[in-house]
């Protein structure tokens, strides 16, 4: 039983490091366009890219393309620190906001989310930790987080904090799969170094979905005891 399960679950991470290397690659057109315009920028590239991560935090659109584009734009050390700059920095004004202009409207929107509403009840009795395996675990939307922590009774301190940790491991795994999605389109090196990369992909799928499972345990078992 438990090799069945080793064999699902390295089948499940090979589909996934399939499907998530198709889609970079589809979007190989729409990447090499933005690396051209961002480079006639100069050095405005990196604040550019980082204002627009911002406002689409704001907006509530998903940050994971993005996410993938820090890493086809800037590599893979440049762009895990950008993308995690532009991420916290995007959390931190949903969060002003929500706490300030937008607290009734956003109140409102919370209370037809009962997701939520659990997780509103498990922050009483662990609130960091609940922040932190919200992050790391897709039970809901960032957007949906970013202005729901703000209607709670979470610290700003903790806040920053532990969104900035918790969302690491999720730009890492996206900035690494548009750095790679970025080499494989240029095809860079021997058969041996793709061989090195692809077992890197693999790896990388194989630690977030690990993750992802042991933080989603995790919260049910805070939840549960809220």
């Amino acid at each position: 039983m438990r090799l069945l399960r080793r064999k699902r679950f390295w089948l499940f991470v090979a589909t996934i490091a399939v499907i998530t290397l198709i889609s970079v690659l589809f979007l190989k057109g729409w990447f090499i366009n933005l690396r051209s315009w961002l480079r006639t920028l100069g050095p405005w590239s990196i604040p550019m890219f980082i204002a627009v991560y911002v406002l689409m935090t704001l907006a509530g659109l998903p940050n994971a393309l993005l996410m993938l584009g820090s890493g086809t734009l800037f590599g893979f050390s440049k762009g895990v620190l950008y993308a995690s700059i532009a991420d916290i920095l995007g959390a931190t004004a949903c969060y002003v906001v929500g706490k300030t202009i937008a607290r009734k409207q956003i109140k409102k929107w919370l209370a037809k989310n009962p997701k939520f509403l659990e997780i509103d009840k498990a922050i009483a009795r662990k609130g960091w930790k609940i922040i932190l395996l919200t992050r790391l675990s897709p039970v809901l939307p960032s957007s949906v987080l970013n202005y729901g922590f703000s209607c709670t009774k979470v610290k700003f301190r903790d806040y920053f904090i532990f969104t900035w940790i918790g969302m690491l491991p999720v730009i890492a795994f996206y900035v690494y799969l548009g750095s790679f999605g970025f080499r494989m389109m240029g095809r860079e090196g021997s058969p041996q170094n793709l061989l090195l990369q692809l077992s890197g992909l693999l790896a990388t799928v194989a630690t977030a979905i690990y993750t992802t499972r042991v933080a989603k345990r995790a919260l049910a078992q805070a939840e549960d005891a809220a």
